[in-house]
């Protein structure tokens, strides 16, 4: 899992306590971030936000979350994973909208967000997973902009090829040569795959892709 926090902190404006305070972030720097995606028009990569503890870098347990304007309020949809699905929407943009979750206990929870793909639940061929490697290249490129502008110098690793994330154990079947731990793969992306039918994963058991990049 890529983990990019650290590269978030114009998203950020943190509440710390005992109790469990909310947590308060600009509605802008996830639309930076969404539009840049919906430019790239990209067929399987995304970007997609988690709350995670601070303390163990889990899903945070959420009670509630909303997006507020100065006029208006809207409910924020979010899942039990922590991840936060929030609308495209110029308007909340221009608007300058806050997005404001409240965690269900104390301890503190933290932005993370993850440059990922999701795929069709049947099989997943060759060539599928050449694309989503090379538009998570494309996407990295893409949102260096954000990176490098917060951390100034700070240049991104080279992408080694893509994380594959199971639900439960990794599959019995997969090809010898990834690197397999738990529940997840790391897989070098071969040129021969580009234009392969060959389906080499069962995307019912596959939660999700992220980007291989090792930091050395």
């Amino acid at each position: 899992m890529i983990k990019l926090s650290s590269w978030l902190s114009p998203l950020l404006i943190l509440s710390f306590g005992a109790a469990a305070e909310p947590v308060v972030m600009s509605y802008d720097g996830f639309y930076d971030r969404m539009e840049v995606v919906n430019e790239g028009e990209y067929q399987y990569a995304q970007v997609g936000f988690y709350l995670k503890t601070y303390a163990d870098a889990k899903p945070c347990d959420i009670a509630e979350g909303e997006i507020l304007t100065e006029k208006q309020s809207y409910a924020l949809t979010y899942n039990d994973q922590g991840q936060l699905f929030l609308p495209f929407d110029k308007e909340l943009d221009t608007h300058k909208a806050m997005v404001v979750v409240t965690p269900a206990s104390a301890g503190g929870c933290q932005l993370s967000m993850q440059i990922e793909a999701k795929m069709p639940q049947q099989g997943i061929t060759a060539g599928q997973l050449y694309q989503v490697n090379e538009e998570f290249d494309e996407l990295l490129a893409d949102l260096s902009g954000f990176f490098v502008g917060t951390l100034m110098s700070f240049l991104l690793p080279e992408q080694q090829g893509i994380q594959l994330h199971f639900n439960g154990s990794v599959p019995t079947n997969v090809p010898s040569d990834w690197q397999c731990v738990d529940t997840r793969c790391k897989v070098t992306i071969k040129n021969k795959w580009q234009d392969s039918d060959t389906v080499l994963v069962d995307g019912g058991k596959l939660v999700r892709i992220t980007p291989w990049i090792d930091k050395g």
